[in-house]
């Protein structure tokens, strides 16, 4: 393949093989939210004088374009915050961005399902309230993904118009989206027929410009996909890899120096494009199969002359690629040609390990010299990597960034979300004012709350005070969170079942209560027998809120042995032995991830 020379950079970003993108007061707002301040100085989001002294280096010789790419989004702006290492949140995403881009020199990727949660999944919308929620946070997105300007490119999912508005959503949420292998029944008619096959995103360094060519595919066998109604109503999916073909050679006729594709399916879906498909530079996987890879994503892999890319999503991580090019050289060299260079972060986590295990070995007088003076020797080479000259034509990082408040916070996006909060808190006490849970059919129980328990067992109320669901509650009064419905039916006791507790009217089951693990208990408390109430807990109740999504170090003997005590089941908690507590495990888990966030 030729190399293909670095062009002065235009002033447009366009689509469709040249068809101009409007940039006008929109774009200025949006650049200007990414930070007015910064002109093109790298790191941007560092302190002035950082940000005032780029090094010569980097300043003389080298060219430095920035890609993120995000998974599915699925309508997420902020994690539960309940795990040791909550992972999410629009303003740490918008703050790493921030940080590590230069104005005119990124480009943002996302592959679609951006809008709306997936509907199979346990954040699915289905009332009323619940899609007015989901609507605000789309809203959100939109908002500050737009702000992006042409520097952002979106695919199209099937979760964009599952909503209640259907295909209006792509008008109400207008984002710069490509969509490359569909074909409309009407294009005068068809609301996805002015989506274009793909974008030319023309970015800018110093003066001297790279250029982008973005499409995507949805794979048509995709489950979701076979089942999008609005979608193949109006025209039908064809083949992926045809249709990718097509645009390769239209990207690279309009000036592509780089191709990527945003592949809407499977990971094996996105190899196969990888493999077949020629000319493609970059593909990024766009449904990912299983909780840890959909959290952390997985590392750049790289088939044939391809690099295909995975990041987590619900924005948990983002995939930074950064590509420095020798000016001097004038050329991009093709993506075959690119020299791979592990990202400064994961050289230094390995030089903390190898000085960790250098320690070790001097401190054992039995330790073979010969050996720690090979770890000696690889200190000294990750040293000298980390802080040495990057050389090459074309050297290119790949990082999966975890996304944790542990990054820069984005003002626009903080603002928007506290706002988000403040309306959830005012509209839900509104609306549910008064709402009740059904009574309970007769000769079935209700809820009767902690202080009926307390006559009779307060020993065992004693105990659970000191427990963590003694606060359960308090955590989301504190955050402004309590009348949030994707955060209080765990924090409440008996929420929506007969004779239980609602959004607002929750009084006397606040918390996780007694009657959480035991069963409603008002038959009980009038007749206090052994076979009208549930005695035991199984590891399937608890499972109903102690989840991998929201509980990361649930164990259930392991959480057992702290709910166990004086007054309520102490036999079984002596039976239980030593071993670890569930305080132990999450204060293990705070600890792995480098101590607790606030809550989001």
């Amino acid at each position: 393949m030729r190399e293909r020379p670095l062009p002065a950079a235009p002033g447009r970003a366009r689509h469709r093989g040249g068809r101009a993108e409007r940039i006008g007061a929109g774009l200025a707002l949006g650049l200007c939210l990414l930070g007015c301040d910064r002109g093109s100085t790298p790191g941007a989001g560092k302190s002035p004088a950082d940000a005032e002294t780029p090094t010569p280096e980097r300043a003389s010789s080298r060219l430095e374009f920035d890609l993120l790419a995000f998974g599915r989004v699925l309508g997420t702006v902020a994690p539960c915050g309940c795990t040791t290492e909550p992972l999410g949140g629009l303003q740490y995403a918008f703050g790493f961005l921030n940080e590590r881009t230069s104005e005119g020199a990124f480009a943002v990727l996302e592959p679609g399902s951006f809008l709306y949660p997936d509907p199979h999944g346990k954040e699915a919308p289905k009332t009323e309230a619940e899609w007015g929620q989901a609507h605000r946070r789309a809203q959100m997105l939109h908002n500050r993904f737009a702000a992006l300007g042409p520097a952002l490119v979106s695919g199209l999912g099937p979760n964009d118009v599952r909503g209640p508005s259907g295909l209006e959503a792509l008008a109400k949420h207008p984002l710069p989206r490509v969509l490359a292998n569909f074909t409309p029944k009407d294009e005068a008619h068809t609301t996805l027929a002015s989506v274009p096959a793909h974008r030319i995103v023309s970015l800018d360094r110093d003066g001297v410009g790279l250029t982008l060519g973005v499409t995507a595919i949805v794979d048509p066998s995709l489950k979701e996909a076979a089942g999008l109604e609005t979608l193949t109503a109006q025209g039908e999916l064809t083949d992926a890899a045809g249709a990718l073909r097509e645009q390769i050679a239209t990207m690279r006729k309009a000036g592509a120096q780089v191709t990527i594709a945003l592949a809407h399916g499977e990971r094996s879906f996105a190899e196969e494009l990888a493999r077949s498909v020629e000319g493609l530079d970059m593909v990024v996987v766009g449904v990912v199969e299983g909780l840890e890879r959909q959290r952390v994503g997985s590392g750049m892999a790289r088939l044939g002359d391809t690099y295909v890319i995975e990041p987590g999503e619900q924005l948990q991580t983002v995939t930074h690629v950064r590509l420095s090019i020798d000016r001097k050289g004038g050329t991009v060299p093709p993506a075959s040609a690119w020299t791979v260079v592990p990202p400064a972060s994961v050289l230094q986590e390995e030089l903390e390990r190898v000085r960790e295990r250098i320690a070790k070995y001097r401190a054992d007088p039995e330790a073979d010299p010969a050996f720690i003076a090979r770890l000696d020797e690889e200190r000294v080479r990750l040293e000298a990597q980390i802080g040495g000259k990057v050389e090459g034509d074309a050297v290119v990082t790949f990082e999966q960034v975890k996304v944790t408040c542990r990054l820069p916070v984005d003002e626009p996006a903080k603002q928007s979300l506290d706002a988000y909060d403040a309306w959830i808190a005012d509209s839900n006490k509104q609306l549910f004012a008064g709402v009740k849970p059904p009574a309970p059919a007769k000769g079935q129980a209700g809820y009767v709350g902690v202080e009926e328990c307390d006559n009779c067992h307060s020993e065992a109320v004693e105990h659970w005070q000191t427990t963590r669901h003694f606060g359960a509650y308090k955590t989301l009064v504190d955050d402004n969170k309590q009348f949030d419905l994707s955060c209080v039916s765990c924090h409440v006791t008996g929420f929506r079942e007969p004779g239980g507790s609602e959004v607002v009217e929750n009084e006397g089951l606040q918390a996780v209560q007694c009657e959480t693990c035991h069963g409603p208990g008002s038959i009980h408390a009038d007749d206090p027998t052994t076979d009208n109430i549930r005695l035991h807990t199984t590891e399937e109740t608890c499972l109903g809120c102690h989840n991998p999504e929201h509980s990361d170090t649930f164990q259930y003997e392991a959480y057992l042995r702290d709910v166990l005590g004086p007054g309520h089941g102490a036999p079984k908690r002596e039976l239980l032995g030593d071993g670890p507590t569930g305080r132990e495990l999450r204060a293990a888990g705070f600890a792995k991830a480098g101590g607790a966030c606030d809550k989001m």
